[in-house]
C-alpha cells in the first residue's frame, strides 16, 4: 500500500473516529464497508488493514454487526469490546481520570482518597459535601484543585464553572467577617455595610467552594452552612427572610482531628477523606514528589537544575515533620540560594551535598556505601533525564510544554512572548540537537520545505528566510520522528489563538502542501504550535482575499495559478464548477471558501458568466464587508485586479478603474446596522414558535446579539421578505417543520434537542459572534434544550406527567402500526403533542388543518391514532379534533 493512500486512509479513520467518539452512535462508526467505499478499495483489503491496525495496538474494535473500528489517544484502550456501551464506559472513564494524572500517588498511596473525592463529585443533584482531614502540608489543597479539573473533564461542571477557595484561618480573629464573606450581606446588616454584597457561596454557584481550615467557622456561620447543606438555600447577613439558592458543591479541609467536630456537622458531610502523612505514602512516591518539586523550581527560574544522586537520596530518606509542604520549602530554599550565585549566568544551577540544610548533614550516618556519581537534570522545559543521555524524548517534552501552556491559558495569560519563550526554547534545543547529528532526513526536510515556501509564490526573499525555513523543518522532523498526538483536552482557547492570528492564517495556507509532501497529519494543535514558533518572523503582508469562480474542469484554477505566479503572491483562490452544478452546490462552494478565508476588510469575486451573479445575490446579505464582483473573468482582468490589490487600493476605487476598461463589475457596500435574526415557526400556530423563541433568547441573552422572531408557518416567506427589505439578516429558521425558505438554513427543534444540529447552529452563530461567546451560548442551549426543559416551557402541566403519558401513547401506537418511530420523529412528536395538550386544556385547539385537506382520510393510521389518543384524552380531559390528528399523522408518516 503506497504512502499517499495510507495517509488518506488515516485521515478518514481519524475523522470517522472523532465523529463516533462525539456521538457513540453505531451509524457514525467506521466500518470496513465505509472505508472501502471512501477509498475505492476492495473490502477485504480494508478489513485486513483495519484488523492489522488493531493487532498493532493503534486502533480498537467493537465486535457488533457491522464491526466498528476506532482510533483514540489512550494507550490504555483495550483491543476489543463486546458492545458500544462497554467501550463508551471505558473511554469516558479514561477521559475523567486524566485530570488526576498529575497527582503523584493517584494510583498508589492516594488512590482511596482520589476515589472518594470522585464519588463526592459524581453523586446526583450537585454531589455530596466532602471533608478532608490531614496534617498541615499533606496536599489537601492540591487534591481539591485537581478534583475541580476532573469535574470539568468529566462533564460534571461546565468549563466556565467557578472554583473559589477560602482559608478560614485567615479570619480566626474576626468570625463575623468570615460569615459576611461566605454568605454576603444586605445594606445596613452591620456598621459599614453601606451597600449589598454577594457572598462566595453565591459566587460559586454551579462550581466548587473549598473551605480550608473550616473548623475556624463560628457557631452562627456553621448554622447557616447547615441550612444550605440541608435544602440548598441560605440567607445573607441582615435578612433571614431572604432565601438565596446556590448549586455550589462544598469541599472542606481541616488540620483538626475528627473527634473535635460536632456530630451535627459530620452527619451532613457523608464523604470523609483522610490524607496520609508523607512517610505513610512510601519511598517511591516520596522520591517522585521530590523530583517534581525540583522540576517546578526549574520552570520558575527558567534554568536547568542539576542535582546529584547523593542529594536526592538524602532528601528521600529524611523524615519531614510538616510533610509534603516542608519538603517543597526545603527544595525551594536550596534552589534559591544556589540560583542567587548564578542569577546573571546562563549556566545550569548545580545542587550538591553542600547545599543541603545543616540538619541533614548533622544527622549523616556513617556508611560504607559509595554514593553514586550520577546526576539528574531537571529541565525547565518539563523533562527529567539522566545527564549525558542523548535521548531527550522530544515528544514528552512537547507534551509537557502543552500542559504548561494549557495552564497559562486557564489562568488567562495573554502575553505573546511567554508562549513564544516556551515553544522557541524547546524547538531551538531540538533543532541544534538534530543539526549536530547531521541527520539526512532533516536535510531532506529543509530542502522540501524550501520548495513548498517557493510554491507559495511570495517571492525569493521569503523562501530564502532561513530562520522561518529551519523552524518549520525542525517541527516537521519532530512530527515524522517522535510525534505523539496531543490530546484535544490541551487545546488552547480562541483568545490565545487570536494572539497569533496572522501566523495561524499563514500556516493554514501551507498546511495542505506539507501534509501531502510529508504524508503526515497536521492537527489544529500543530498549527498553533507552528504559529507560536514563527511569531517573530517577517511574514508577508495580508491583502484583501480574492476568489475566481468559473465553469469547467480547471478553468478557475488555471487562471488563479497563472496570475499568482506572475504576481509572485497567492492573491487568488479558485472554485472550478461543473457545467451541471446546481444553484445550491454553487452557493455551498462559495460559502465554504469564504468561511476558510474569513474576510474582514473586503472580498473580490471574479466570475465567468452572469448567471453566477444569482449565486452571489443569495448570500450577499451575509456580507458585513465590501464586496467587488467582476464578471467575465480572464487572465488579463485577473492580473489587473490582483495588481491593484497588492497596491492596497480600496475596492470602490478598483471598481472605478476597471470600469474604465469596459470590464463589467459591481461594488456591494457592506450592510450597515444589520439586524441578525433567527426565525422560529410551527405549523400548528404561534404558541410553540413563541416558546422556542423564549428558550433561544434565554440562551443568547447578554452573549450573542441576535433577535429571535416567531412567525406564522404559512406566512413565513412573506414575513421574512418584509424584514429582509427593512435590512434584517435572517441567519436561520428553527421549528418543527421546514417551511422551505430558499437560501436560509433550517434547523429542526428535534435535532437541536437530540444534539444532532447543535454544531450546525454554532457554525451559523460564528458568522455573527465570537467563538468564545458561541461556546458560552452552547452550554446554555444544551441546558435549555433538554427535552424535559422544552416540555416544561410548553405546558403548565407537570412535564414529567406529560412525558410519561406521551411515551405510553407512542409505544402503543408504534406497536399497533407494526413499525418503529425514529428517535428524531419521537422528539418532534413529544414537543408537538405537549403543545397540543396545552392548547386543548386552554380550549384553544386547532379547528382546521392548514395542509392538504384531502389528506385527512380515515385510513388505518388515522384509526390507530384516534384509538390510542383516547389515553391522552382521558388523562387530561380533552377531545382531540380531526385537524389535530392530521398534524400528528404528518409527523408519524414523514
Amino acid at each position: 500500500m503506497n504512502g499517499m493512500l495510507q495517509k488518506e486512509m488515516q485521515d478518514y479513520i481519524l475523522k470517522q473516529s472523532e465523529l463516533f467518539l462525539n456521538s457513540f452512535k453505531s451509524t457514525d462508526g467506521l466500518t470496513t464497508v465505509k472505508l472501502a467505499k471512501h477509498e475505492q478499495i476492495d473490502r477485504t483489503v480494508a478489513s485486513r488493514y483495519l484488523n492489522q491496525q488493531v493487532k498493532q495496538g493503534k486502533m480498537c474494535k467493537i465486535n457488533i454487526r457491522p464491526v466498528i473500528f476506532i482510533k483514540t489517544n489512550f494507550s490504555e484502550i483495550r483491543q476489543e469490546y463486546k458492545s458500544i456501551t462497554e467501550f463508551q464506559k471505558h473511554y469516558l472513564r479514561l477521559m475523567k481520570n486524566s485530570a488526576f494524572d498529575e497527582v503523584i500517588g493517584s494510583n498508589g498511596g492516594l488512590k482511596k482518597q482520589v476515589d472518594q473525592i470522585k464519588a463526592a463529585l459524581l453523586y446526583p443533584d450537585n454531589g455530596l459535601p466532602a471533608i478532608i482531614f490531614g496534617e498541615s502540608g499533606t496536599g489537601k489543597g492540591h487534591l481539591v484543585k485537581k478534583s475541580y479539573q476532573y469535574a470539568i473533564n468529566a462533564g460534571i461542571l461546565l468549563k466556565a464553572a467557578p472554583f473559589i477557595m477560602i482559608n478560614c484561618a485567615q479570619y480566626a480573629d474576626n468570625p463575623e467577617l468570615l460569615s459576611s464573606i461566605l454568605f454576603g450581606y444586605v445594606k445596613g446588616a452591620f456598621t459599614g455595610a453601606d451597600k449589598r454584597k454577594n457572598g462566595v457561596l453565591q459566587g460559586a454557584d454551579g462550581g466548587i467552594l473549598f473551605l480550608d481550615e473550616v473548623h475556624r467557622l463560628n457557631a452562627e456561620g456553621q448554622e447557616k452552612l447547615f441550612n444550605y447543606m440541608d435544602n440548598g438555600f441560605f440567607s445573607p447577613l441582615g435578612d433571614n427572610n431572604e432565601k438565596i439558592y446556590s448549586s455550589a458543591r462544598l469541599i472542606f479541609a481541616t488540620t483538626e482531628r475528627r473527634e473535635n467536630f460536632l456530630e451535627t456537622f459530620l452527619r451532613r458531610v457523608p464523604i470523609v477523606i483522610n490524607m496520609p502523612t508523607l512517610e505513610k505514602r512510601g519511598p517511591t512516591e516520596k522520591r517522585r514528589l521530590i523530583e517534581m518539586f525540583f522540576l517546578k523550581e526549574s520552570k520558575k527560574i527558567q534554568k536547568n537544575i542539576v542535582v546529584s544522586e547523593h542529594v536526592l537520596t538524602k532528601l528521600s530518606q529524611h523524615r519531614y515533620a510538616a510533610n509534603v509542604g516542608e519538603a517543597e520549602n526545603i527544595i525551594k530554599n536550596m534552589v534559591a540560594l544556589s540560583y542567587s550565585k548564578k542569577a546573571n549566568s546562563n549556566s545550569e544551577v548545580l545542587i550538591t551535598i553542600k547545599d543541603l540544610p545543616t540538619a541533614f548533614l548533622s544527622n549523616e550516618k556513617a556508611t560504607h556505601n559509595i554514593p553514586s556519581n550520577k546526576k539528574v537534570v531537571f529541565d525547565f522545559r518539563d523533562k527529567i533525564s539522566v545527564k549525558n543521555n542523548q535521548n531527550r524524548a522530544a515528544s514528552r517534552q512537547i507534551m509537557d510544554a502543552w500542559k504548561y501552556m494549557h495552564q497559562m491559558d486557564i489562568h488567562h495569560v495573554l502575553e505573546r512572548d511567554k508562549y513564544e519563550y516556551i515553544v522557541n526554547n524547546l524547538m531551538n534545543y531540538l533543532y541544534f540537537s538534530v543539526l549536530e547529528s547531521e541527520d539526512i532526513l532533516f536535510k531532506y526536510i529543509i530542502s522540501e520545505v524550501r520548495d513548498i515556501l517557493q510554491l507559495m509564490q511570495y517571492g525569493e526573499k521569503f523562501y530564502n528566510n532561513n530562520n522561518l525555513l529551519y523552524k518549520i523543518s525542525a517541527y516537521i522532523y519532530y512530527l515524522l520522528e517522535f510525534s505523539k498526538e496531543i490530546p484535544e483536552t490541551l487545546k488552547l482557547s480562541s483568545k490565545v489563538r487570536s494572539l497569533f492570528s496572522k501566523e495561524y492564517k499563514f500556516i493554514q495556507k501551507i498546511k495542505p502542501l506539507m501534509e501531502k509532501q510529508f504524508e503526515i497529519k497536521i492537527t489544529d494543535l500543530d498549527i498553533i504550535w507552528l504559529s507560536i514558533m514563527i511569531a517573530r518572523e517577517d511574514l508577508p503582508v495580508d491583502i484583501i482575499p480574492a476568489v475566481i469562480m468559473a465553469h469547467g474542469y480547471a478553468t478557475a484554477s488555471s487562471i488563479a495559478d497563472t496570475c499568482n505566479g506572475i504576481l509572485k503572491y497567492p492573491v487568488y483562490q479558485s472554485i472550478d464548477m461543473l457545467p451541471s452544478a446546481s444553484s445550491e452546490e454553487m452557493v455551498n462552494s462559495l460559502r465554504n471558501i469564504i468561511g476558510e478565508l474569513s474576510p474582514t476588510n473586503g472580498l473580490v469575486i471574479l466570475i465567468d458568466m452572469g448567471s453566477l451573479t444569482q449565486t452571489i445575490d443569495k448570500i450577499k446579505r451575509f456580507f458585513s464587508y465590501p464586496v467587488l464582483v467582476v464578471n467575465k473573468v480572464s487572465t488579463p482582468v485577473a492580473l489587473e485586479v490582483g495588481n491593484y490589490l497588492q497596491q492596497h487600493i480600496e475596492l470602490r476605487r478598483i471598481n472605478q478603474l476597471i470600469g474604465n476598461t469596459r470590464v463589467e463589475s459591481t461594488f456591494h457596500k457592506p450592510l450597515k446596522n444589520t439586524r441578525n435574526v433567527i426565525v422560529t415557526t410551527c405549523m400548528t400556530g404561534m404558541g410553540t414558535a413563541e416558546q422556542i423563541g423564549n428558550l433561544l433568547r434565554e440562551s443568547f441573552s447578554g452573549i450573542i446579539d441576535v433577535e429571535v422572531l416567531p412567525f406564522e408557518f404559512y406566512r413565513v416567506n412573506e414575513d421574512i421578505n418584509k424584514i429582509v427589505t427593512d435590512g434584517a439578516n435572517v441567519i436561520c429558521i428553527v421549528g418543527i417543520d421546514d417551511p422551505q425558505v430558499e437560501g436560509i438554513p433550517y434547523l429542526g427543534l428535534e435535532d437541536i434537542i437530540s444534539g444532532e444540529k447543535i454544531d450546525d447552529l454554532k457554525k451559523i452563530l460564528l458568522n455573527v459572534a465570537t467563538a468564545e461567546n458561541v461556546n458560552v451560548a452552547e452550554h446554555k442551549m444544551v441546558k435549555n434544550f433538554s427535552l424535559s426543559r422544552v416540555m416544561g416551557s410548553l405546558t403548565i402541566l407537570s412535564p414529567e406527567k406529560v412525558l410519561s403519558v406521551i411515551e405510553g401513547f407512542l409505544n402503543n401506537t408504534a406497536q399497533e402500526l407494526g413499525e418503529s418511530i425514529s428517535n428524531k420523529n419521537q422528539i418532534a412528536l413529544y414537543v408537538h403533542i405537549a403543545s397540543m395538550i396545552e392548547r386543548l386544556v386552554r380550549n384553544q385547539g386547532i379547528k382546521q388543518y392548514q395542509g392538504d385537506n384531502s389528506l385527512i382520510v380515515k385510513d388505518d393510521v388515522y384509526s390507530v391514532l384516534k384509538k390510542k389518543l383516547s389515553v391522552i384524552e382521558d388523562e387530561f380531559l380533552i377531545s382531540v379534533t380531526d385537524a389535530e390528528i392530521a398534524y400528528i399523522r404528518d409527523l408519524i408518516t414523514k
